[in-house]
């Protein structure tokens, strides 16, 4: 066992009922229902298991029962052995109907989870079991033991396997993976080795609240996915496809195939589905608030931004490689929303970790092509640039060190220093762009996604011949051909960050380490420690 291995003994909280020894903790809000909802006997798991949000004493747990019509009882046991010969707490839970039969329980306590340690965790009818999961805590809030995250995006069920997630599984020493967008796509994107007919329409487009629910289904299907939720606690934060392409605020984003729900309350039905399929805790009163904060330790605070749902509307009709587009730069627009940006501010001044990790969907470096000045999408913070100004002038201003944005979205990997004004003035952050678990890149996409209208051929090939590291000089290192994620380790003088590549096309690929970073604390420049061309 490593060095977090559970040895303690846990104590009995007050007010724990007993059963064989072991603390159930009633579900007040089901309490009086109970004596009327059945046991399951059988029932399926066939979403697997899930964990999210660790906290040093909690940890938000997660199944899917299948097989049943009505409300079912099932049990739910935390355990300090893989085979529950230590089982530390014991409760019934139940599977709703109204919530598509899924369960999400927040397990917590400071005599029942000790900060930074392993614990395992299943779910069980009278006559069946899920597979076992396995967790850490957060570690204290003084605790200098280095931190290892994965992060990644954009992973399109058609357009390749899911390999890279058997690599993040199989990494024994991570303290939280962070899925950073595009965890599903509202429709198909790409062909690929897999088919996908989901939606009405068996077409692969999703509207309504049952057809979010059945994309879910069918991304958990993938025994990989499975596999990296079990191994791993998981937290999760939306970007477009998980509504509808390149959405903005109340304002759809690209045209759909089939228009069969009002897009306010498609975003709806997808934020429901969602917030049922994902280990995530409910803020109470903000049902769907996404941005939030995860403390692990002294060496690092996560803070977990929502570009989609409090923007304006994206500047200049949303055009790709178009004119430069004043608009972008326009004040008084907002990215965040004025209430997100206020507590971001707050959390970042506050903060007493080393390293400040911003999970961020868009990119805050500027992207130009084919010549400096010209952003390529304005989707991203390039076309919210007063308001990232304002922001990263805060950081300057505040004298605020060690911020490093990790970033998804664009399907390729890019590292580099974030300036001022986005490409230019003082460096106050550091970035890394993780690629996508499968979703094509520029060179093989053809301009099918970036942009609305698509991109012409003409079009894409500027972008891809042009010499992008010479009109954006603020990169370091780009990969725009390999798919794969980045895994980091925030340390108290240094943040360590590799990006792994994988062969999206077949199920068993190795990870390749395709680039290596250090930044230093104090310094926000990134320097290459090495790269695979």
């Amino acid at each position: 066992m490593d060095r977090r291995t559970f040895v303690g003994r846990a104590g009995l909280g007050a007010g724990a009922l007993i059963l064989g020894g072991v603390p159930v903790w009633p579900d007040s809000t089901l309490a009086k229902r109970r004596n009327k909802i059945g046991f399951a006997g059988d029932g399926v798991f066939t979403e697997g298991i899930a964990s999210g949000e660790p906290a040093p004493n909690g940890i938000t747990l997660w199944t899917r029962l299948g097989g049943h019509e009505r409300d079912r009882k099932l049990t739910l046991e935390v355990a300090r052995d893989k085979d529950f010969a230590k089982v530390i707490h014991r409760e019934v839970v139940i599977a709703q109907k109204k919530r598509d039969h899924t369960i999400r329980k927040r397990v917590h306590g400071r005599k029942l989870l000790k900060p930074g340690e392993q614990y395992f965790y299943r779910f069980e009818t009278s006559r069946r079991g899920s597979e076992v999961g396995r967790f850490r805590t957060a570690l204290p809030a003084d605790s200098r033991e280095p931190v290892r995250v994965a992060f990644f995006s954009c992973q399109d069920f058609q357009a390749g396997f899911y390999g890279a997630h058997q690599a993040i599984a199989g990494t024994d020493d991570l303290d939280l993976v962070i899925c950073l967008g595009d965890y599903i796509y509202e429709r198909n994107f790409y062909a690929g080795p897999r088919t996908d007919t989901t939606g009405a329409n068996g077409d692969g487009e999703v509207q309504t609240l049952g057809e979010y629910r059945s994309k879910y289904r069918l991304y958990r299907s993938d025994p990989d996915l499975r596999a990296m939720h079990a191994a791993h606690p998981f937290v999760h934060i939306p970007d477009d496809h998980e509504v509808e392409d390149n959405w903005a605020g109340a304002h759809p984003g690209e045209a759909t195939l089939r228009v069969r729900v009002p897009f306010l309350e498609r975003r709806t039905n997808a934020f429901a589905a969602l917030s049922e399929y994902m280990p995530i805790r409910p803020i109470p009163k903000q049902r769907y608030r996404f941005y939030r904060k995860l403390a692990l330790g002294r060496n690092a605070d996560v803070l977990l931004l929502d570009e989609r749902q409090y923007r304006d509307d994206q500047p200049c009709g949303d055009r790709a490689l178009a004119p430069p587009c004043p608009e972008a730069d326009a004040p008084g627009r907002t990215f965040l929303g004025a209430e997100q940006k206020q507590w971001l501010k707050d959390e970042l001044r506050a903060s007493q970790a080393t390293w400040k990790l911003i999970g961020n969907q868009l990119m805050v470096m500027s992207l130009d092509a084919p010549a400096p000045g010209n952003p390529f999408i304005v989707d991203s913070w390039d076309g919210y640039g007063a308001e990232r100004t304002e922001l990263l002038s805060f950081i300057r201003a505040n004298d605020i060190r060690d911020v490093a944005f990790l970033t998804g979205d664009i399907h390729t990997f890019w590292a580099g220093h974030v300036k001022v004004n986005g490409r230019s003035g003082d460096v106050v952050a550091s970035e890394f762009v993780g690629g996508s678990i499968s979703s094509l890149g520029a060179p093989e996409a053809v301009g099918k996604t970036l942009g609305n209208p698509p991109l012409t051929k003409e079009q894409i090939q500027i972008f891809t011949d042009t010499d992008v590291m010479g009109a954006n000089p603020h990169f370091v290192y780009q990969d725009q051909g390999r798919r794969g994620y980045g895994v980091l380790e925030a340390r108290e003088h240094e943040l360590r960050v590799e990006f792994k590549g994988v062969n999206a096309l077949v199920r068993t690929p190795n990870a390749q380490t395709i680039g290596s970073f250090r930044v230093r604390s104090g310094n926000p420049h990134v320097e290459v420690l090495g790269k695979v061309v």
